[in-house]
């Protein structure tokens, strides 16, 4: 590959010599284009291999030849500025060649402006550059190198801008794009550059005295973004009229059937869609389902024109007021709106049909549905074709489940959907409004992806991530990589999580010691902050104060924690020391594991003493807090998972936990913990009821899950609610992954069948079970396969136990004595 240590990298960080940047704030987000023409032998360039490697600050997009090749950097933080490393065959020619490549450099972030200065995820300078290592070689032997130096020629887009927008502040904004006929085929080598300047040079990529440069270079450690053509599934409704009678008035748009592929009935494209000068013209499609992807318009003529692409999760109701959100069914027009930002495009009016005018946003968009809108200028505007790039990471689902339930079915393709929409180049908490890694959310996600692939690399970064974002103090961020910092104290906690559950599924050890010491850093933060009585005190104002999102808690947690100690801190923070004990426990580190859990008795002794209700099995949520204030699920939950009371005693805790209508509920995402409550209790067959606050988004056409179960949720995709994953696989399906082992134990209560395969440290293991009515009797017949050799624990619904590593199990037990 073309680069690989520091030393050798040849290349050097250019950008454009003209002035940067301006006092106007929209002109503080810069798109600049650069160019490196090169000529090769006749006879050579089919034969000829291109290596490079490449970054840019802050996003660029790559071209060789015209081809539009890959998007990046993988977003980097404070301490990384990662590259990509290509070695391309069969995209050089004989004659002239040019590597072209787009790069958007966003605001500078101190002090950060939510909604003005750009992306909050990704990472920048308060100078753009671009970096590429580019060699062309023959059979190995080097023929011409193109690393980035002045003689790559470079031009500024003046007319790109970010417009604000309130809904989607965390994203910083959409584009204002003007076309600009100067800039026709500029990726292809015949185009004339020559109004174009020589690149100046920023800074070399490293500095002799070991100062450091503000992008320290390191490999991408995950897969590429795949990117896959795709068209609209229909049409909703438009200015010319709904559906069918769109196309009855001479329009036509090249819409996909129910195999992917274009509808066999579509006029073609390039027939398309005219709107006359001076005419206003909408259209809202469907692509079927929630997706992210590149939107591509071509287009002819429509110059002095207008376009907007408004990209929308749902239909929903117009409240006024962008906090404010009130949704039914989703695909719902009948007084109801697609709501949020734009991307706004003014042609130039170049286009014909040899040679159309294209337009596509620089990054990503998030929708389900998309409203076009045009308002023509003082020629005709033809939309030749609207279409799109889907995008996201490639995770591989091997992991399924069936069962004989369809809506069961219908939750497990939302989930993992979901979760598929939630994964980019790092997790995302949703990627329409934030596409921030937040804690929380990515600790189920990891999980979520170990069941369904076993592919970890992202789980990897996200680990590595949070490490990186460690203050001073030993508290981790909430949300990394973020130009703004946030702290969530209770977030950390969810971070020894990451690393516990990754040993468990893994069992990689060379990992946990790879983290020992910040893992220590982060508990010694919280054994700083105990009070006299031995509790976690109330988190520091300059901190954020959160657990859940519940209708009770308007900012995440209860009002009685305002200025008191959270008693579920303490118990988040008991449950994190025996996390951090077992592992360090299994990586030599003994005497200090000890230690671990002799803070965890202690505070669990000072939650007994400070937090439990007089004459009761409830746990307040503060010491503070009084008989008559309102409690909640959460605290009673941690309090088991802490080991607070035995499983006798968390068994009767969770009985009321489930009946006592006056706690405050726990959310989509926190439930995840009262599955594992009943778990640990012995109790999980209670989980079947829980699942009515899930199937009740199967009656709101929704396709991805929500972030709350409310009509006022923001978000219509977000991860952290894909529990179906964990739940079907772990807990109907039954496979548990132990550090001390792998357990089968299925549940099936009102469950007629369920298979599937799940993913664990010993491969793949399949799993099918059904129960049959023969003469009277119920009998549950189960099967199971594995890896020969690996030693599986299998406990039956009648309480048998079975060990084998024959990888093959088979058995049918009378069912009909037992209570599901």
């Amino acid at each position: 590959m073309a680069a690989k240590e520091w030393g050798d990298w040849g290349a050097r960080w250019i950008w454009p010599q003209e002035e940067q940047g301006s006092a106007d704030r929209e002109q503080q987000h810069e798109r600049a284009y650069f160019r490196r023409v090169f000529e090769l032998p006749a006879g050579i360039g089919k034969t000829c291999t291109l290596d490079l490697a490449i970054t840019a600050d802050s996003r660029y997009r790559l071209f060789v030849n015209g081809q539009r090749l890959w998007a990046g950097p993988c977003k980097g933080h404070g301490h990384i500025q990662y590259y990509e490393e290509f070695s391309l065959d069969n995209v050089l020619q004989p004659g002239l060649n040019v590597l072209a490549v787009m790069v958007v450099h966003y605001a500078g972030t101190t002090p950060f402006e939510l909604g003005e200065d750009g992306p909050l995820s990704v990472w920048r300078s308060q100078k753009g550059g671009l970096l590429v290592e580019a060699a062309v070689t023959q059979g190995g032997q080097l023929v011409q190198e193109l690393n980035t130096d002045s003689s790559w020629k470079s031009i500024k887009d003046r007319s790109y801008k970010l417009q604000q927008f309130p809904i989607i502040r965390w994203m910083g904004g959409l584009e204002e794009v003007g076309g600009d006929a100067a800039l026709l085929d500029w990726t292809l080598p015949e185009y004339d550059d020559s109004a174009w300047l020589a690149t100046g040079i920023v800074q070399p990529v490293r500095d002799e005295y070991g100062q450091l440069t503000p992008w320290q270079l390191a490999r991408r450690p995950i897969p590429l973004l795949y990117e896959r053509e795709q068209f609209f599934l229909k049409l909703m409704r438009s200015s010319s009229g709904v559906g069918q009678a769109f196309f009855e008035e001479g329009h036509s748009l090249e819409l996909r059937n129910g195999d992917g592929g274009a509808s066999p009935n579509a006029v073609l494209p390039s027939a398309g869609i005219t709107i006359e000068a001076g005419q206003h013209f909408w259209l809202e499609l469907d692509a079927g389902e929630l997706t992210t992807g590149y939107l591509q318009l071509r287009l002819l003529g429509g110059k002095g024109s207008r376009i907007t692409l408004l990209c929308a999760e749902c239909y929903e109701e117009e409240t006024g007021d962008d906090e404010i959100r009130r949704k039914a069914v989703r695909d719902n027009t009948k007084e109801h709106v697609l709501r949020g930002g734009y991307d706004s495009y003014h042609p130039a009016g170049y286009g014909i049909s040899a040679r159309m005018e294209i337009y596509e946003p620089f990054w990503f968009r998030t929708f389900r549905y998309v409203r076009l809108e045009v308002q023509a200028g003082v020629e005709p505007l033809t939309i030749s074709s609207f279409s799109y790039r889907e995008t996201g990471y490639p995770l591989q689902p091997e992991g399924n489940f069936h069962c004989s339930d369809e809506q069961y079915n219908q939750l497990w393709e939302l989930s993992v959907r979901t979760l598929q929409r939630c994964m980019h180049e790092t997790y995302e908490d949703t990627p329409y409004y934030e596409q921030l890694q937040y804690t929380m959310d990515t600790k189920l996600m990891m999980e979520f992806t170990y069941l369904l692939s076993g592919d970890d690399r992202l789980a990897r970064r996200a680990m590595e991530d949070y490490k990186a974002s460690q203050l001073p103090n030993g508290m981790l961020q909430s949300r990394y990589p973020s130009v703004l910092p946030q702290v969530i104290p209770s977030f950390s906690l969810y971070w020894i999580g990451m690393i516990h559950d990754h040993y468990r599924s893994f069992g990689d050890m060379a990992l946990v010691n790879q983290y020992r010491l910040a893992l220590l850093s982060v508990l010694d933060w919280f054994d700083q902050h105990l009070t006299p009585e031995g509790l976690v005190d109330r988190t520091p104002r300059q901190y954020w104060n959160y657990f859940d999102w519940v209708e009770e808690w308007p900012l995440g947690a209860p009002d009685c924690t305002d200025d008191a100690p959270a008693t579920v801190l303490s118990l988040m923070y008991a449950a994190a020391l025996e996390q951090a004990a077992e592992l360090l426990a299994a990586s030599g580190w003994t005497q200090i594991a000890g230690e671990l859990r002799q803070r965890k008795a202690a505070v669990n002794a000072a939650v007994m003493d400070c937090c439990r209700l007089t004459n009761s099995l409830l746990f307040r949520d503060s010491p503070e807090a009084t008989a008559g204030t309102q409690h909640s699920q959460h605290t009673q939950v941690w309090a088991v998972l802490a080991g607070t009371v035995d499983v006798v005693e968390g068994a009767a805790l969770l009985e009321s936990t489930l009946t006592d209508t006056s706690l405050a509920k726990l959310s989509l995402p926190m439930s995840y913990y009262l599955f594992r409550a009943l778990e640990k209790c012995g109790m999980y067959d209670r989980s079947f009821g829980l699942w009515t606050r899930w199937l009740k988004q199967l009656e709101l056409n929704l396709t991805t899950l929500p972030e709350i179960d409310s009509t006022g949720t923001r978000s219509d995709c977000h991860a952290w609610s894909a529990l179906p994953i964990t739940e079907f696989t772990r807990g109907i399906l039954g496979v548990q992954q132990g550090i001390e082992g792998i357990t089968i134990k299925p549940h099936y209560g009102e469950l007629r069948q369920a298979s599937g395969t799940v993913n664990t440290s010993i491969g793949p293991i399949n799993i099918k079970w059904e129960i049959r009515s023969v003469t009277g009797q119920e009998i549950f017949h189960m099967k199971a396969s594995w890896q020969t050799g690996s030693a599986i624990t299998i406990i039956l619904p009648n309480h048998e136990v079975h060990e084998t590593d024959e990888g093959y199990f088979y058995k049918e037990i009378d069912i009909s004595h037992l209570s599901c």
